[in-house]
This record gives C-alpha cells, sequence and structure tokens, in this order.
C-alpha cells in the first residue's frame, strides 16, 4: 500500500511536469500576468482607512512614487493624471521633498479632507514656497472596479509664501 500511494505521488508530479511545459499550461498573456500581479500588489497595499490613504499617498509623493499615488486615485482622477506619469516616477529630482505635515481637517460619514504641507530642499538648503495638497478621500463606491476600500477623488495643489 505504502509504494502504491509512492508510485501515484510520483506520476502525479510528472504529470504536473510534463503539462506545465506545454503550451496549454500558458494560456495567460504577459499582459494579464502583469495585471493580476498588479491587482494583488495594490490589494496588499491598500489602507485601511482615510487616514492611511493620506499617509501613503504623502509618502508615495516623497518617494515620487507615482504608482502607488495612481493605485490611491479615484476613476476619474486616474484618467485626469495618467499621462503624467509615463515611468510612473513623480516630480523632479530638484528640489525635493524632505518632509511633510498631514492635517485632517474634516470628516463627515461620506468624506474626509486632508491638508499636506511638503517641505522642499535643494542642494543649496531649503526650498519655498512650501507645497500644500489638499485631498478629499471617499470610500470607494460597491459598484467601481478598484483594488481599494478609499480613494482620493479631488487632489489640489496650491503654493503656500513662508510667514
Amino acid at each position: 500500500m505504502m509504494i502504491n500511494t509512492i508510485h501515484q505521488r510520483t506520476i502525479i508530479g510528472l504529470m504536473a511536469l510534463i503539462f506545465s511545459n506545454t503550451p496549454f499550461a500558458n494560456v495567460i498573456s504577459e499582459s494579464e500576468s502583469n495585471a493580476a500581479r498588479i491587482l494583488m500588489l495594490e490589494q496588499a497595499l491598500a489602507p485601511n482607512s482615510p487616514s492611511e490613504v493620506a499617509a501613503l499617498f504623502a509618502k508615495a509623493t516623497k518617494a515620487r512614487n507615482c504608482a502607488v499615488q495612481f493605485m490611491l486615485v479615484s476613476t476619474s482622477l486616474k484618467n485626469k493624471y495618467k499621462e503624467s506619469c509615463p515611468y510612473w516616477v513623480s516630480g523632479t529630482s530638484s528640489p525635493w521633498i524632505t518632509s511633510y505635515r498631514i492635517d485632517k481637517f474634516s470628516n463627515n460619514k461620506k468624506s474626509s479632507r486632508f491638508k499636506i504641507t511638503y517641505q522642499w530642499a535643494t542642494a543649496a538648503g531649503p526650498f519655498k514656497p512650501d507645497l500644500v495638497q489638499i485631498l478629499v478621500v471617499e470610500p470607494v463606491p460597491v459598484n467601481a472596479h478598484s483594488s481599494q476600500t478609499f480613494w482620493i477623488t479631488s487632489l489640489k495643489d496650491r503654493d503656500i509664501h513662508p510667514q
């Protein structure tokens, strides 16, 4: 009985090896595979609250990671900004963001508003004015196709002058 079980496992293993190398095992295209991988990465990174969305967006902005920024915005914002990051890098090499502060200034059942203030620097030192982004974060509608639970529905940049 033991030999029979080992023999069955060997046959099953060999069959799996044989069929994994056939064209039938690779019916998924590279673009479909990439889309599945990206979806799984986005789901793994998905923030669980509006505050986490703002924090991850600020971190991604500082890191110039447009892929993460893109994942966090609504479909309408994706359509608006998709051409601005062809290589998934946002911002410029100089000035760069050195730090940021996040302030939550409005919250209700439907949305949360955040103000993110970024401090900049160049090789010569601090750079002014600071950059301020105002984000509105809302729950993703049930009928929307998204990997997220919450997303940014409004994003406005404005410079502020130092006092």
